[in-house]
């Protein structure tokens, strides 16, 4: 037998064999990503290349903080300096999903009850505050409502790029949600664990990926963890409150 023979069928073993432990770490990957649910992108394989092959090389790390106190020292922003939120007791932080986009928490997952005292908590508020802010169709998830700054008012630059969205829940799985606070409360957040940056925070990923037609996500934009028990629904809503009145510039709150 010639060692060509030989070799050819050694290659092709190697060749599947290589491709078989590419594949599962890949499918374990896939998999994760689906148990998101949708968001802003396809929840499909299209949507999951994109993200890994496309989007992944623009994320940055989530959990600094120099970059608020860098804005606080430059006296950016109204609020920026002392925030609106009071003193927050620390949390441990959820394992977030490995992906840029969408992102979301897969551990500590509320139950059905926190869920629906969570989506009815937020539609009141903003009910409640329709002198402030009205609900639509999210700019960025798409597939739930968010808050958003109220037609009859002004908008600050940060509302215009965030195009007056404030904040949204994801509703159609982990119930995390993504809100605009103040540097100081981004601070305060990040560092007593109950929240972090997205990914594209603070960079100029998003109008690049999207070619100019969804804006810039800034560094204000901080993913906060859903709430574990209805305790913690009132401290996310009073997270959501702080983010409406940074945005709007308001105190009149309800």
């Amino acid at each position: 037998m010639s060692i060509q023979a030989l070799t050819t069928p050694t290659r092709l073993t190697l060749t599947i064999t290589a491709l078989a432990i590419l594949a599962l770490p890949a499918y374990r990957d896939y998999r994760i990503f689906k148990s998101y649910g949708p968001g802003g992108v396809p929840n499909n394989a299209l949507g999951w290349i994109l993200v890994r092959v496309l989007f992944q090389p623009f994320g940055r790390e989530m959990l600094s903080t120099g970059e608020y106190v860098r804005r606080i020292e430059a006296a950016e922003g109204h609020g920026g300096d002392e925030g609106f939120l009071a003193v927050l007791g620390s949390r441990g932080r959820p394992v977030v999903g490995p992906h840029v986009v969408p992102q979301r928490q897969i551990t500590d997952v509320p139950g059905e009850v926190v869920m629906e005292k969570l989506r009815n908590a937020f539609n009141s508020f903003a009910h409640r505050n329709h002198h402030l802010v009205k609900l639509a169709r999210s700019n960025l998830e798409r597939h739930a409502d968010g808050i958003f700054l109220a037609d009859h008012l002004p908008a600050s630059g940060l509302a215009r790029t965030m195009n007056r969205e404030i904040a949204h829940v994801h509703f159609g799985n982990d119930h995390s949600l993504h809100v605009v606070l103040a540097p100081a409360d981004c601070i305060r957040v990040i560092e007593a664990g109950w929240g972090q940056r997205h990914a594209f925070s603070g960079s100029l990923a998003m109008t690049f990926l999207s070619l100019g037609t969804r804006p810039d996500i800034p560094a204000e934009y901080v993913l906060i963890y859903a709430p574990r028990t209805e305790a913690e629904v009132e401290i996310v809503m009073q997270i959501v409150a702080a983010s409406v009145k940074f945005m709007t510039g308001r105190e009149d709150v309800r």
